[in-house]
């Protein structure tokens, strides 16, 4: 593992690099539980970078370490700056699919999901498989820390754009996140502050559930994600959607637009 701080305890991240026994594909639970908190050796205080993400993170054991975990139902909050901002954005438009840098260079993104789907099944599966994944979306948001890696990524955002507007008329649209919860996340090793509302501070010995997350006021945290589905376990002949070409630049053996 590598540290972050030279704070004592030690505080160190989990890293999907880290983690050879499990897919970047896989679902978010179970690579995070072959992550942690095994792949650590020292007592240590954990940063996990990840939201509540559809109760991805619930039963993960903190064994001798300390996890602190943004309290948020959605890991978009995290690039976004705050989850109060999240919630006002998720509020005055729900159906948003966001975009970020690290998505689309991970490939984690409709476009990419399609093509994947052309290349692992057919095309009238994978015409299937991302309408039931991505219709109820209505807007496509792309995140960027600052309007110069906004602009560096608009080439890419922009052919997933086409793509989503085509296939399910989602509006485009482009917005500066801020590093502040991500700073406050790490400044947490140094010092951590149980009474800190906006993480969740899990001790030695504990175990993340779904409560952990509920703020005051607020309801029960409801399971929700960035958007996973798990594809078919065997080929499947679906009845076509809309057809969307693969665009002359891809294959399907490529996954991706090049840049």
């Amino acid at each position: 593992m590598r540290p972050i701080d030279t704070a004592e305890p030690a505080a160190t991240r989990i890293d999907d690099s880290d983690n050879a026994g499990a897919s970047p594909s896989a679902p978010v639970w179970l690579r995070i539980r072959r992550i942690a908190p095994d792949a650590i050796a020292e007592p240590s205080n954990v940063v996990v970078g990840y939201g509540l993400c559809g109760n991805g993170l619930v039963g993960v054991r903190s064994g001798p370490h300390t996890l602190i975990v943004p309290r948020t139902h959605d890991c978009v909050a995290i690039f976004l700056g705050s989850h109060q901002r999240y919630l006002e954005r998720f509020f005055a438009s729900a159906n948003t699919y966001y975009l970020t840098k690290g998505w689309i260079d991970a490939k984690d993104e409709p476009l990419s999901d399609y093509l994947a789907y052309v290349r692992d099944y057919d095309e009238e599966t994978a015409d299937y498989l991302v309408e039931m994944k991505y219709k109820h979306y209505r807007k496509l948001c792309m995140v960027g820390f600052s309007q110069e890696e906004l602009d560096g990524c608009r080439p890419a955002a922009m052919r997933v754009a086409d793509f989503c507007r085509e296939r399910f008329g989602m509006e485009y649209e482009e917005t500066i996140g801020t590093t502040d919860l991500i700073e406050a996340l790490v400044r947490m090793t140094e010092r951590v502050d149980t009474g800190n509302s906006e993480f969740v501070v899990v001790p030695p010995g504990g175990e993340i559930t779904t409560e952990m997350f509920r703020r005051p006021g607020e309801g029960a945290p409801q399971p929700m994600r960035r958007g996973e589905s798990r594809p078919p376990q065997r080929r499947q002949r679906c009845r076509p959607r809309r057809s969307w070409p693969i665009p002359p630049a891809c294959s399907a053996r490529s996954s991706a637009c090049p840049t």
